[in-house]
């Protein structure tokens, strides 16, 4: 893709050869100036896309010469990302009927739009191309969910189910929502998804692997700086209205920021061939970090985050 071509209207082609960093700098260039939330359903109208539309047939072929090893990396580097898009997806419609301004709940009914785009996007991808495949969505997410690690499994799917369920209860208790969006948005989607994204993307690109799904990967992660920037807006404007959630906020990240950071790093017994062999460990873990930190400043809170081993000697 041609630098000089605007995101906004770049296609899935397009999209394919797009460093993912350009992506990414779409949150950090909003953070500055926080976009209203009707420009942001406005980006949504723009940047449409169809999963349906990609031929995964370049990456099958790829995956039928992969060795085994390499498949099981494959495999457990992308399941937490189908169980999380699903996840998100069951969990978003309690803040949806939470939210007291209008704009937000119009933003917030693209954002369900676009999990559920995600899910039929990775479920296309891990049957088509990986093979995995149990006939009902469900049963093929219970084989997805043995992948990941029990830190992930914690963050995913038992905080954001209980968080759901609390708004949903409660939906007029405003700290309910605050404290979810915290989760949501700010620790999983911009910590945890981005981090992971920008690793696996690279990868992929540098070794031109799996050309087709990174298309649809890069187009996810564009949809996904939407979410992030809405996440940053809506707790600042709930923190300059009422102090109180400053509180809410901090504790929320308190409680699941480690967690969050410790999820996507390296399994321990893995650490010492990854130094062996000359690479970083935690390279995803300090980008989530460093991402972590940037929306926390924005969002207006001042706290002592969670630390990530800085690069080898």
């Amino acid at each position: 893709m041609p630098s000089d071509t605007p995101l906004e209207s770049a296609s899935l082609a397009q999209l394919q050869q797009t460093p993912i960093d350009r992506v990414l700098n779409i949150i950090d260039e909003g953070l500055v100036h926080l976009p209203s939330y009707r420009e942001l359903y406005y980006r949504w109208e723009r940047q449409q896309w169809q999963a349906q539309e990609i031929d995964f047939s370049p990456d099958r072929q790829q995956w039928e010469k992969t060795s085994e090893n390499e498949q099981r990396a494959r495999i457990y580097g992308l399941s937490a990302f189908f169980k999380g898009e699903e996840c998100v997806t069951n969990t978003l419609a309690p803040y949806v009927g939470a939210v007291q301004d209008d704009e937000q709940r119009i933003f917030l009914t693209t954002q369900l739009v676009d999990e559920a785009r995600h899910t039929v996007f990775f479920a296309r991808f891990f049957k088509e191309v990986l093979g995995i495949d149990q006939g009902r969505l469900e049963d093929t997410l219970q084989i997805v969910q043995s992948k990941m690690n029990d830190k992930l499994r914690y963050i995913l799917i038992e905080a954001l189910e209980d968080v759901a369920e609390r708004i949903r209860r409660e939906p007029h208790e405003l700290g309910h929502l605050v404290e979810g969006v915290t989760l949501y948005h700010i620790i999983v989607e911009g910590t945890m998804a981005l981090a992971g994204q920008r690793g696996i993307l690279e990868a992929y690109r540098e070794h031109d692997i799996f050309p087709s799904f990174r298309a649809g990967f890069t187009a996810v992660a564009r949809d996904e700086s939407r979410h992030v920037l809405f996440g940053v807006k809506f707790l600042r404007e709930m923190i300059q209205r009422d102090k109180a959630y400053a509180t809410v906020v901090h504790d929320a990240i308190t409680k699941y920021a480690q967690t969050a950071l410790d999820a996507i790093g390296p399994e321990p017994g893995d650490i010492p061939h990854i130094l062996e062999e000359g690479g970083d460990p935690w390279v995803s873990p300090r980008y989530g970090l460093e991402s972590l930190r940037k929306k926390v400043k924005v969002i207006g809170l001042s706290l002592e985050l969670p630390t990530v081993p800085p690069p080898p000697a």
